[in-house]
């Protein structure tokens, strides 16, 4: 079956969001045991080529990584790419969501990824979606399914109405995305005379405008598109017997839990509920994160339990003791914490033992607060790639499979994207294939002088391009 995504491919990538690690932490916050990521079994529902999947099978060998998606075109490229890097954790497979069922047990995995599926598909794929969810989730698991919001979605159904109007009955897709641009560009113009609405609508366009071809092409005029309240999502949820946990985007990762010191309600759940999707309509919410469990979780916040996780950061001590992320500014009134906070930004990507900064649960609190502002990153375990290279050092095999197919932006060991076009780093990452001493390595014609190739792939460890 020939689909609109084999007409234009989707610029699938790594959302870092889905982690399997992200999921785990937020789990444990609230009280439950999830699986282990490296020992886990994971689904990605609708994934395109599955490359978000493929990192984390990359990241974790002694994971369990299914992904499907109806795109034949797609899910080629994927099974390329992990043939490519000899992941034989990796099964790919060209299915319905309404018929996968069928391939998949119940209760077979631990952790379930619908990522940018569940608004833009008709109803009954919608609901299957959800049912499928359910039907694989482990009890244990955890389920994350993303979706356009309301009532932000109102902004983007205008928008829509537009667009389509200025298409007309253009059916060809590059002419379709020129025409759009032209719209675009054209709307976005500020009037003196806008009307608050309109400067909303405009602010949209221009939104739009940075979003690549393929991408306007699918999510703004695909022929589904279905925001959703956060109410009715956790409805059908509940329904087929699934708990909202809480969200995972920023700033919204204590959306599942009470407010601290308050009375916990008879009905927990929907009380959060209520005061999530109210902030929703305050801040006028365009998408969320939504992660769902079969156990009941405690809502009451408690920092303590975060205190056995690993802590990575890339917050810098700027002059006068604050510290930096973009354009944010924190402070950090407690000097250790503080310079401990400095000493694990200055080797990041890689991570420490959050017990070696503090184990005070007012410390704590502040902790699980720069982390839910994605100020700090959380871990359930130390880092898969190592500080420094071994005697023989080793570029990941996802790394080694992507240069191989002449990929310019290679996922790395952290479940990020790196761009990595020039040709002496990439003949370097491919002649450490953990079969040569760097001595050796150094010895190759790579382009890079012998005595600066230890500097480079130190420098490739500090980028989480080597596993150890």
């Amino acid at each position: 079956m020939t689909t609109p995504y084999d007409r234009v491919a989707y610029p699938t990538t790594i959302f870092t969001q889905t982690n399997p690690e992200r999921l785990a932490v937020l789990a444990r916050l609230a009280g439950l045991d999830p699986v282990p990521p490296e020992q886990s079994r994971i689904l990605e529902i609708g994934g395109g080529n599955c490359v978000n999947l493929i990192a984390m099978a990359a990241m974790w060998p002694g994971c369990d990584a299914h992904g499907f998606d109806l795109s034949e075109n797609a899910i080629a490229r994927g099974q390329e790419i992990a043939g490519a890097a000899g992941l034989a954790n990796v099964t790919l497979a060209v299915e319905d969501i309404c018929e996968a069922h069928h391939r998949y047990a119940a209760g077979s995995f631990d952790y379930v990824i619908a990522h940018g599926v569940y608004a833009w598909v008709p109803d009954h794929v919608r609901e299957a979606t959800m049912r499928l969810a359910a039907h694989v989730l482990s009890d244990r698991g955890v389920a994350f399914i993303s979706y356009n919001a309301m009532p932000g979605g109102h902004v983007r159904m205008i928008m829509r109405e537009m667009l389509l109007d200025a298409i007309g009955e253009i059916d060809e897709p590059e002419q379709r995305i020129a025409a759009v641009r032209d719209f675009l560009e054209d709307y976005a113009r500020a009037r003196d005379d806008d009307e608050p609405l309109a400067k909303t609508l405009r602010q949209q366009a221009e939104n739009m405008l940075l979003r690549p071809d393929a991408v306007l092409f699918h999510d703004e005029l695909g022929p589904c598109f279905h925001p959703q309240r956060l109410l009715d999502v956790a409805d059908v949820a509940h329904a087929n017997g699934l708990i909202f946990l809480t969200d995972a985007g920023r700033n919204r990762q204590l959306d599942g839990f009470l407010p601290e010191g308050g009375e916990v309600p008879e009905d927990a759940e929907g009380a959060v509920l209520l005061a999530a999707s109210r902030d929703d309509y305050a801040s006028l919410r365009y998408f969320r994160q939504s992660l769902f469990v079969k156990q009941v979780p405690d809502r009451t916040i408690d920092a303590t339990r975060i205190a056995d996780a690993w802590i990575s950061t890339r917050v810098r001590r700027q002059d006068d003791g604050t510290f930096k992320h973009g354009e944010d500014v924190i402070v950090i009134t407690d000097d250790a914490l503080a310079d401990g906070l400095a000493k694990v930004a200055a080797i990041y990507p890689h991570r420490v033992p959050l017990s070696s900064l503090t184990e005070d649960p007012a410390l704590l609190r502040v902790i699980l607060q720069l982390y839910t502002e994605w100020y700090v990153n959380l871990h359930p375990g130390p880092a898969v790639f190592p500080a420094k290279p071994g005697d023989r050092p080793c570029s990941g095999a996802l790394v080694r499979g992507m240069l191989a197919l002449g990929e310019a932006t290679l996922c790395t060991l952290d479940h990020g994207v790196l761009k990595v076009e020039q040709p002496e780093l990439r003949a370097l990452l491919m002649a450490a294939d953990g079969t040569r001493t760097v001595e050796e390595i150094a010895a190759l014609d790579t382009g890079i002088p012998p005595e600066d190739t230890l500097a480079a792939l130190t420098a490739s460890c500090a980028r989480a391009l080597m596993q150890a």
